[in-house]
């Protein structure tokens, strides 16, 4: 039997508002990669797309609220269409969106991993979608609109959250956890003092990478606690006391296990901590999983027995209205639900979303590649390493190190000239969506500050001329060091008409300032180069500006 054609048209349509929201969800998820990848708090998010695509299919094989009035009558049926009543709104929300989506993906090109953005990218994305479910629904028998909506939003927890919300309550739940570990320990009669974020002992300094008291379980166990409040079909607040206790478990688990690699480090020494650490890491993981499991399954248990009385009480009104829709039995077989979507509307948006996805992805490679065909080639440097020296040695950077940072080139060393101790460190990533993402996670504001160091900043930003360069440091004095030690740190950015420390900053100015430049995915350079021996700033300085003209090799 030849199709009608008003049903391919809406095939046609069907098949490109797939092709519409694929595109959608595809832009949203190479976004939100970026932060999967380089951040080990939310590597989680990998499995969040496929867990809502599971979530839907569950709700779908459970929902039996939709039914199909077939006309089993000679007379000419009743139609019940799309309510026209929901139509407006709904096409307010989707221009609303559509129109966003312009604006947020172009500067979402030159800023990948600014988390306002993926917020703001997130929500239009899940709008649409949204929009279109509601629209497609009245082409389908059993689908009631309820049931798609929070699949669809529980993408939402994979999207992270935002750094001045997530910043002070990491921090703060880390150093709380750094601090009951040592009150613990003291308990337990072996001495430790924190430092920041790590935790001193007699046998040396267990850090946040062996310890990994970053409470990186945080954002997960409420991906978890939403997952079995749905899976297990649980009331609001059965859900809300579930994420409470999996933010308990969280911290709970990370107390015992930064306990346990102290406790190991301070018995069996610091090599010792290597064969503790990934097996403690995966026995926690597993024992918060499964107490967070079993939560869920006696908060379902008990909601189960609450709710056994009322349903018997459903059961009988379900059988008296049952015997009311008897008689009205013979009156609905005249009347028949219009199944088909709205295509007066829909086959419209459909269309509109498809040009304006054309037109916005269009207009915003043309920004970018015009400005960039402009962009004059920046200068090349390299680090010579001075291997000659007898007292050079390569110090090789762990291999969390290269987990977090995943840079394209990186060492480090340390040697001597005069009475001067130096050490530095050289990282270099090639052009691509992470490389800025990854190098301004790398500073001694960040790292040393971690490892238990306290920094002060002498000076603003200084300018060096190395061999026709005009290079950007930035230079700190470690104040709890037993002798005067100087950092001195410089970021390079490979395609910047003029470098400096200022687009550093999280201000709107920074981050829209590659977007008017047409600036995007340039390649990163960084230098931290410290010295130790040195009585004060000044000579540290003089010393720096000196070992730079034999340090520095600058590239055409």
């Amino acid at each position: 039997m030849a199709l009608t054609s008003k049903f391919q048209v809406s095939v046609f349509t069907f098949l490109l508002c797939l092709t519409a929201l694929g595109w959608l969800w595809f832009v949203l998820i190479n976004d939100l990669q970026v932060e999967w990848t380089v951040n080990p708090q939310y590597s989680y998010g990998w499995a969040v797309p496929l867990l809502c695509v599971f979530l839907m299919w569950r709700r779908v094989r459970m929902t039996d609220d939709g039914r199909r009035i077939t006309d089993g009558a000679s007379q000419k049926p009743e139609t019940i269409g799309f309510p026209s009543s929901a139509l407006r709104p709904l096409a307010s929300v989707f221009c609303l969106l559509a129109f966003l989506y312009a604006p947020t993906r172009l500067v979402e090109e030159a800023n990948s991993g600014w988390r306002l953005v993926s917020w703001a990218l997130a929500i239009e994305v899940v709008g649409l979608t949204l929009v279109f479910v509601r629209l497609w629904l009245p082409a389908f028998q059993r689908f009631n609109f309820s049931a798609f909506i929070f699949p669809v939003c529980y993408f939402l927890v994979a999207v992270p959250w935002p750094t001045l919300l997530e910043q002070p309550l990491i921090q703060g739940l880390t150093r709380v956890d750094t601090n009951a570990t040592t009150g613990l320990l003291g308990w337990l009669g072996i001495p430790a003092i924190p430092h920041g974020n790590v935790i001193e002992v007699a046998t040396g300094v267990v850090g946040i990478d062996e310890a990994c008291s970053g409470i990186r379980s945080f954002q997960a166990t409420l991906m978890l606690s939403l997952l079995f409040g749905e899976i297990y079909r649980l009331s609001v607040s059965r859900r809300s006391v579930l994420c409470l206790a999996g933010f308990a478990l969280s911290f709970l688990f990370n107390l015992v296990r930064m306990s346990l690699l102290v406790w190991v480090a301070a018995r069996k020494g610091m090599a010792a901590i290597a064969s503790w650490h990934d097996p403690a890491g995966v026995t926690i993981l597993l024992a918060c999983f499964c107490c967070l499991w079993g939560m869920g399954v006696l908060l379902k248990d008990r909601s189960q027995k609450a709710e056994g009385r009322s349903e018997n009480a459903e059961k009988l009104k379900t059988k008296m209205l049952n015997r009311e829709s008897g008689k009205r039995e013979a009156e609905n077989r005249n009347l028949t639900v219009d199944l088909r979507p709205p295509t007066s509307v829909l086959r419209p948006l459909t269309i509109a979303l498809a040009f304006w996805l054309m037109l916005t992805e269009t207009g915003v490679e043309a920004w970018y590649r015009s400005h960039e065909a402009r962009l004059p080639l920046a200068a090349q440097w390299t680090v010579v390493w001075p291997t000659n020296n007898p007292a050079f040695k390569e110090l090789p950077l762990s291999e969390p190190t290269r987990q977090i940072l995943r840079y394209d080139e990186g060492r480090s060393a340390t040697w001597q000239s005069a009475n001067l101790v130096w050490q530095a460190v050289f990282l270099r990533w090639k052009p691509g969506r992470t490389a800025i993402h990854l190098a301004q996670n790398h500073t001694p504001e960040v790292c040393m500050t971690a490892t238990g160091y306290t920094l002060k900043s002498i000076s603003p930003q200084q300018w060096f001329e190395v061999h026709g360069l005009r290079m950007p440091f930035l230079a700190y004095q470690v104040t709890d060091a037993p002798q005067p030690f100087f950092i001195f740190y410089c970021l390079w950015d490979d395609r910047a008409r003029t470098q400096g420390f200022e687009t550093m900053g999280l201000t709107y100015g920074n981050r829209l300032a590659p977007v008017l430049s047409g600036l995007r995915n340039p390649g990163q350079r960084s230098l931290e180069i410290a010295v130790a021996g040195s009585e004060s700033a000044s000579e540290a300085e003089a010393a720096l500006r000196a070992e730079l003209e034999t340090l520095i090799l600058s590239k055409p």
